[in-house]
Formats: C-alpha cells, sequence, structure tokens
C-alpha cells in the first residue's frame, strides 16, 4: 500500500509508539515516514500482564522495540538521539519531511513547544474523555467512577489537553490481570488513531474539528490508593475478554 501523504510519525521509545507502528501495519495503514528520537529503552515492566492476547482491538507485542517494530513494517525511518522537542536537529528533520500532520507520541510529561505548533497540525491520542477528563491518568479516574475507559483525538495547542477535538470512543474494563499503564492504555489510543487515519486516507482530510467551550479542571497523576481500587474493580470483574 502507498503510504497515506503528508502523515508522519513523531514517537519516543514508549509503549504506546510500540502500539501506534504496530497497529497501523496490521491494519495495512503506511505513514509517510517516522521518526524516532530519543535513546532506546527496554521491555516496560509491571506485575501485571504485558502478553498480547486475542481482543476485539489489535493488541501490540510490546517485547518489540519501537525500531524493530518499524524495520518490520519496511518504512521510512528518521532517527534523532537528542530528546528535546525543540532539538534543532530534531526540527530540520520535521521539516525536511514537510508533514501535513505529525502524529504525536512522545515521552511522558513533555510537552510539545510553540515552535513545532506553529509549523503543523500535532494529532495526539488523550487517554481520557473529553473535555471532562483532561490530564494525567485519566482512565483511572474513569475506571472508578464509569466502570469503562475512552480515548479522545486532539489537535494539540500550547494549553493541555484543551485543543480541537477530532473523534472520540468509548471503551469496556480491560481484562482481568491485564497490565493497564503500558498496553491497554496503549492499545485502546492505537484503535482510536487508526479511525482518524482511516478518514483521514478515504477523505483527504482529519475529521472537523469541535472546539471544547467548558475547560475542567485537570485530573493529577492518581493517588496510589485511588489506582489500587480501580485496579481491584477491574480484577473483581469475570473473565469475558
Amino acid at each position: 500500500m502507498n503510504p497515506i501523504k503528508g502523515i508522519v510519525l513523531l514517537c519516543a521509545h514508549t509503549a504506546r509508539s510500540v502500539a501506534y507502528v504496530q497497529s497501523l501495519h496490521n491494519a495495512g495503514l503506511v505513514p509517510a515516514a517516522v521518526i524516532l528520537y530519543g535513546e532506546p529503552a527496554g521491555m516496560p515492566q509491571s506485575y501485571r500482564n504485558l502478553s498480547p492476547r486475542v481482543l476485539p482491538w489489535f493488541c501490540p507485542d510490546l517485547s518489540i522495540t519501537v525500531e524493530q517494530s518499524v524495520l518490520n513494517a519496511g518504512w521510512k525511518l528518521f532517527k534523532v538521539e537528542e530528546r528535546e522537542l525543540d532539538s534543532e536537529v530534531l526540527q530540520r528533520v520535521i521539516t525536511s519531511l514537510s508533514p501535513e500532520v505529525v502524529v504525536y507520541s512522545g515521552y511522558g510529561g513533555q510537552l510539545v513547544p510553540k515552535s513545532l505548533l506553529e509549523q503543523v497540525p500535532v494529532l495526539h491520542i488523550h487517554s481520557g474523555l473529553l473535555p471532562r477528563y483532561r490530564g494525567s491518568t485519566t482512565l483511572y479516574h474513569e475506571l472508578l467512577e464509569h466502570g469503562g475507559c475512552a480515548a479522545s483525538a486532539i489537535l494539540l495547542t500550547p494549553t493541555i489537553d484543551t485543543g480541537p477535538v477530532l473523534a472520540t470512543r468509548t471503551y469496556p474494563m480491560p481484562p482481568v490481570n491485564m497490565d493497564v499503564d503500558y498496553l491497554y492504555d496503549s492499545l485502546i489510543r492505537a484503535d482510536l488513531l487508526l479511525a482518524v487515519l482511516h478518514h483521514y486516507l478515504h477523505e483527504g482530510e482529519l475529521p472537523p474539528p469541535m472546539f471544547q467551550e467548558v475547560q475542567l479542571p485537570a485530573y493529577y497523576i492518581i493517588h496510589p490508593l485511588l489506582k489500587h481500587l480501580a485496579l481491584k474493580r477491574v480484577d473483581s470483574q469475570k473473565e469475558c475478554l
């Protein structure tokens, strides 16, 4: 299949990036290029199950690195050692590719600089239903409050999680004992990314933006006790997936 014109993946060495690359490859979607930045990292460590399994959505194999996943797909790959998003080297690579949309999968807590946001639309998949669930680890708050999860596709702006929403999708609880932080969170984000890119491929543009008129307070990193209660709720369900 020919590459999706103008779509460039900007990937850190993270589980989410692995999920994005493998999910796109599994669906037959090919970005124009992948930029992999920062230093390589090992497989995530978790006391919960990280093994891929059969689900209603594609489940990535996190034992395969981002770079190897891109090489397996045969995609065009550019590597930048610098971790800073405002590094001159990274900026030059992005500029040379002339992307129409950058799909961002960065490191936790890293903010996309204004210089990049002014250069090209940056698509981010947020774990949480916007505008209600802004901020960090919102997946756990949704598990506690609603017994499910959600993801939102947004165009990034300088203020966290306040950009135009392109699409949202809700998901059930993770399977019993499945890792949530690295595996389930990544696969639901990847699933929504696929939907947005399919729309872009067939319509020639991103879904129409829905601007967030209500700006609710952002969540912070969830307290360990609340996280424990959320996981306990996950593991109390019957094994149905």
